[in-house]
């Protein structure tokens, strides 16, 4: 059973990667804002309870411009850490924290962006199947979704 879950009538939907890279592309990075804002959001909905909120991304970029990027960085580093601690009311544990996007984003810059971009998904994504689950709602584009971290075992049975 989940700790501290509030039951929501709307499902959270679980996000595509790729689809956020391509899109982003294709928009010249409008496409990135849109993602990161409507993320936040469901953050919000996700880690209802614990005493925090997420800012939306929208302002998280104009102040990210403001300040050369440091704001960005706070930024991903409290989400990174907000999934991380709401992950145990959710059965889960993620290793991954705040100090792995500082340390990628500092050390390798485009590349840390990428890969820490990429596990804050993965992470977000799992939270929200748990929470879809747990309140018997369904992800209407579940089946649409390409899932890069889909284990060899789940294809097959699928297939």
């Amino acid at each position: 059973m989940l700790k501290g879950v509030f039951r929501m009538n709307k499902p959270i939907k679980e996000r595509s990667f790729i689809l956020y890279i391509i899109l982003s592309v294709i928009t010249f990075g409008i496409y990135h804002i849109v993602f990161w804002n409507k993320l936040s959001k469901d953050v919000n909905v996700l880690c209802d309870g614990d005493g925090k909120k997420t800012m939306k991304y929208g302002f998280v970029f104009l102040l990210n411009i403001v300040t050369v990027g440091i704001f960005g960085l706070i930024w991903k580093f409290k989400l990174a850490n907000r999934l991380q601690t709401n992950a145990p009311r959710y059965n889960l544990k993620f290793s991954e924290s705040g100090a792995l996007v500082l340390v990628y984003n500092l050390i390798l810059p485009l590349i840390g962006l990428f890969i820490t971009s990429l596990v804050m998904v993965k992470n977000f994504n799992k939270l929200a199947k748990e929470y879809n689950d747990y309140n018997g709602l369904v992800d209407p584009d579940a089946d649409k979704r390409v899932d890069l971290f889909e284990d060899e075992e789940e294809a097959e049975v699928e297939a």
